[in-house]
């Protein structure tokens, strides 16, 4: 069966005309014919043969009519009753309508307009039927357009031209295909017609297209010339309103992901371009497609939702009629295109997703802080610029020889932010801007004169992102502020404290507003951080409480983690962590709990700032313990011993064990590390302390015992600081008596510390070895390890640990020949008690240079070393081994 709409109504079956005599049955067939195999509902087939309002009894009316229906076309069972409602069993090529649509959408122009008969459903004059005639005449009046302009003949478009003669496409079309023939009076003539009509009907000057056609017929010139012909190679009613935006300053920075968008434009499709404000999601798209031959722009940015299909169909050349559909027209003129792009779209999202899965087979670009989430979406996300070429940005636009790289690490590598600060270095200068970059968002005021408002200052890139978003997502994007660094869901749901925080976070990352982080952590880039804090109120103390109770119970978390199998996992957490826990402790009353939860971290890993946190403590062991060892490692052991005097736990019997050890007070560090064992990896720290004891007092047997059954208990452990302490403390003991092994097994303690970042216990196995190598190896070799081991103790900040291994590297310099900084280093070294083995190393060292150089020069050297501060000492340290290992090279 053929049923045929585009024109007077008809249908026809396998043996001629189908007589469907009643209204209201041809009604319901017009109906189920422009929906052919899919169910209309009862209600749209009332609200049909009822435009002014069904009556009571429309239903079993309704299926009074469908009886008949099925009865009139002679196959009751092309009628069928689904839940969704009646479907008409047609095919779409059965139907008129459908078909003309289909054979446009193939490109089957001249066929689908032969479908014509004359207007479309003329006899139903109600809804739905007089929105899709109007829609149909508008298909066809721009598919006359695109045979005319193809070449094709001009009859059917002359008629539908003076139909409406406001119409500026077919106006146009119309006008050049007859200067094409030779008609060119003729063609003048629509022009004029036309032109008169939208000065008395629309009250507007003919377009900037139609001037131009009209000075070329009026010429003379042949219609290929005119700039929106066919002949162009663009419609005239396709001419771009924008032009790709224009920059002169270099493009920097952007190659992989200029690389990467021309790939995804290879194919048609929609790209979206998504990032933070600022990140130059416009400047890439422009760069790329700028060399484009027919580029649509259309600039969101000052667009409403409302007037957005407007904007597009303006950009894309598209007039739409009242009758016409916006979204069919804005994709057959965007088809026109090499690429569109809606640019700035984050506050229009809604529409821009309609708009864009209305234009299949178009190369579309959408710049947007959030993705669209349509079909076939391809992302492409925008990052922060690397270091190095933010660097070169900032060097550029400020007219430095080279960038800071602290001012684009806290501007978070953004471009905007980096060209805005820029312009203020070259006023204030870059050490003057650095000192003030905490006052970013009303330092950073003098964008370019030309920019959109909204990139003019770095608040207001911020301001448009807040103003984006609905209370309950500013609110959670404020409270995020309470963090420094990163974080996982759970933490921001606690430090939140808001209903559905987790979705809201969702949103706020693909709003670009928060960034991912590595697996399952997220993070505020500084400047949309330092916004949200300045809208903190009274919430903000309690705020920081809860962020702080987040900290604390995260840290207690980390630590056990650091005690077990995943130790590694627990550094690089904690080294991560420690923004925010530095936060905790200026804000709040935690430094204490912090210190004491972080203790073993901190001795381990050399955190002297997270050890120092202690000296705020009360009562607490742990707290005391880790204040007395940050004391300890500044080389104060009387502080340390008052510190933690008088308090009792593991770590407590740890820190007073190890200045009872510097000390050579034998006794006190064997009965502080054997009081240690609340836990098997305390035990084993107890062992080593133990074992160190007795090797540096010549109780070498008793040593290697104790570290052998260290070593036994970390491996039950699995945990790898507690098996590096333990290797450690078995190569120590064996350090004379096997120096081979003793080698090998310093050199597995460092390497499984390193593993770990124990900074302890990597330098502790590394200044071993080299103190070893100088007395049992090649001198070159340890001389050159001197050096790293030095400059390790140096960055951590240990002194008393810098102290003995400079005291290993005096022997050393007096075994090389270099005398005079080996009593120089010796006399600047603070007094110091060591043990009996050391000792004599020392004697021997100090008698050897003195014969060489004589009393007098000794005595002027010890005086002149006396004056030297730790830096000095460290760094003619430094030069006596440059320059003996440049004599032992020869």
């Amino acid at each position: 069966m053929l049923v045929r709409m585009l024109g007077p109504f008809e249908v026809s079956g396998e043996n001629g005309p189908v007589v469907v005599a009643g209204g209201s049955q041809r009604t319901v067939l017009a109906m189920l014919a422009l929906h052919a195999g899919q169910p209309v509902g009862a209600a749209a087939l009332t609200d049909a043969l009822w435009p002014e309002g069904p009556p009571a009894s429309a239903r079993n009316s309704l299926q009074s009519h469908v009886a008949r229906l099925r009865a009139a076309i002679g196959v009751p069972a092309l009628i069928a009753l689904t839940p969704a409602g009646y479907c008409l069993g047609l095919r779409r090529a059965e139907v008129d309508v459908l078909r003309f649509e289909d054979l446009l959408r193939d490109g089957a122009v001249a066929e689908a307009l032969d479908l014509w008969r004359g207007p479309a459903m003329p006899e139903f004059e109600g809804e739905p039927f007089r929105g899709v005639a109007g829609r149909l005449a508008g298909l066809r009046r721009e598919a006359l357009a695109d045979l005319v302009g193809a070449g094709g003949p001009v009859d059917r478009l002359w008629v539908a031209a003076a139909d409406d003669p406001c119409w500026e496409r077919g106006a146009v079309v119309l006008a050049t295909a007859l200067a094409r023939d030779g008609r060119r009076g003729e063609g003048l003539e629509v022009l004029r017609r036309h032109s008169d009509a939208v000065v008395d009907r629309l009250g507007i000057d003919p377009s900037e297209t139609v001037r131009l056609l009209q000075v070329a017929l009026l010429r003379g010139e042949g219609p290929g010339t005119v700039v929106g012909t066919p002949a162009s190679g663009l419609s005239p009613a396709r001419v771009p309103k924008k032009t790709v935006p224009l920059r002169f300053s270099s493009f920097l920075g952007r190659e992989g992901e200029q690389r990467t968008l021309a790939g995804l434009l290879a194919e048609p499709g929609i790209v979206t371009v998504t990032g933070p404000g600022g990140v130059g999601k416009t400047r890439l798209v422009a760069e790329t497609v700028r060399a484009g031959s027919r580029v649509a722009w259309v600039d969101a940015a000052d667009v409403t939702a409302d007037d957005f299909l407007a904007a597009v169909a303006t950009e894309v050349g598209a007039r739409v009629g009242p009758l016409d559909d916006p979204l069919e027209v804005i994709g057959r003129h965007a088809a026109g295109f090499t690429v569109v792009v809606l640019d700035n779209c984050e506050h229009v999202v809604e529409p821009a997703a309609t708009v864009v899965q209305a234009m299949p087979g178009v190369r579309v670009v959408v710049t947007s802080q959030e993705r669209l989430r349509v079909d076939g979406e391809r992302l492409l996300e925008l990052g922060p610029l690397d270091q190095p070429a933010a660097m070169r940005l900032f060097a550029e636009r400020a007219g430095v020889p080279t960038g800071d790289p602290v001012i684009v690490e806290r501007l978070d590598r953004l471009p905007l932010a980096i060209e805005l600060a820029a312009t203020q270095a070259a006023a204030l200068g870059v050490d003057e801007l650095r000192e003030r970059l905490d006052d970013r968002l009303d330092l950073l005021v003098r964008g370019g004169r030309t920019s959109a408002a909204r990139h003019r200052t770095l608040r207001a890139v911020v301001e448009w992102s807040f103003g984006l978003l609905d209370p309950a997502a500013r609110q959670v994007l404020t409270r995020l502020s309470a963090f420094a660094g990163a974080f996982t869901v759970s933490q921001a749901e606690a430090v939140v404290a808001a209903d559905g925080a987790a979705a809201v976070l969702a949103d706020l990352v693909d709003r670009s507003l928060v960034v991912r982080h590595g697996p399952g952590r997220f993070r505020l880039l500084e400047t949309i951080r330092a916004y949200a804090a300045s809208l903190l109120g009274e919430e903000r103390e309690a705020l920081h409480r809860r962020h702080a109770d987040v900290m604390l119970a995260t840290a207690r978390r980390l630590d056990l983690m650091f005690r077990g199998p995943s130790q590694a996992v627990a550094v690089r957490e904690l080294d991560a962590l420690l923004p925010d826990l530095r936060l905790a402790v200026l804000r709040s009353s935690r430094a204490g709990d912090l210190a004491a939860a972080l203790y073993r971290y901190g001795y381990r890993c050399q955190q002297y700032e997270v050890l120092a946190w202690g000296r705020a403590a009360g009562d607490q062991p742990d707290a005391r313990a880790a204040a007395a060892t940050h004391a300890w490692g500044r080389g104060d052991l009387a502080e340390a011993r008052a510190l933690a005097a008088g308090y009792e736990s593991d770590a407590v019997h740890e820190v007073l064990g190890d200045v009872a050890l510097v000390s050579c007070d034998a006794a006190t560090a064997l009965r502080h590390y054997r009081a240690m064992g609340t836990e098997p990896v305390h035990r084993v720290s107890g062992l080593v302390g133990e074992a160190l004891v007795l090797a540096w007092s010549g109780r070498v047997d008793e040593a290697v015992a104790a570290a052998g059954s260290a070593v036994d208990l970390a491996v039950s452990t699995g945990n790898p600081g507690a098996r590096a302490e333990a290797l450690y403390a078995l190569g120590e003991a064996l350090g004379d008596s096997d120096p081979d092994r003793a080698l090998s097994l310093l050199a597995e303690a460092a390497e499984v510390a390193a593993t770990v970042d124990e900074r302890l216990f990597l330098g502790a196995a590394e200044t071993a070895a080299v103190a070893i190598g100088s007395r049992h190896g090649d001198p070159a070799a340890a001389l050159s390890a001197f050096r790293e081991v030095l400059a390790m103790w140096r960055r951590v900040g240990n002194d008393t640990l810098r102290a003995t291994a400079l005291r290993n590297l005096v022997v050393l310099l007096v075994r090389v020949g270099a005398d005079e900084t080996a009593v120089l280093v010796d006399a600047a070294l603070p007094p110091a008690d060591v043990y009996p083995a050391e000792q004599a190393r020392l004697d021997r060292a100090r008698a050897a240079a003195g014969e060489r150089l004589g009393a007098d020069r000794v005595a002027a050297l010890r005086r002149r070393g006396a004056l030297l501060p730790p830096a000095g000492v460290h760094d003619e340290a430094s030069r006596a081994i440059n320059a003996a290992l440049s004599r032992i090279a020869g």
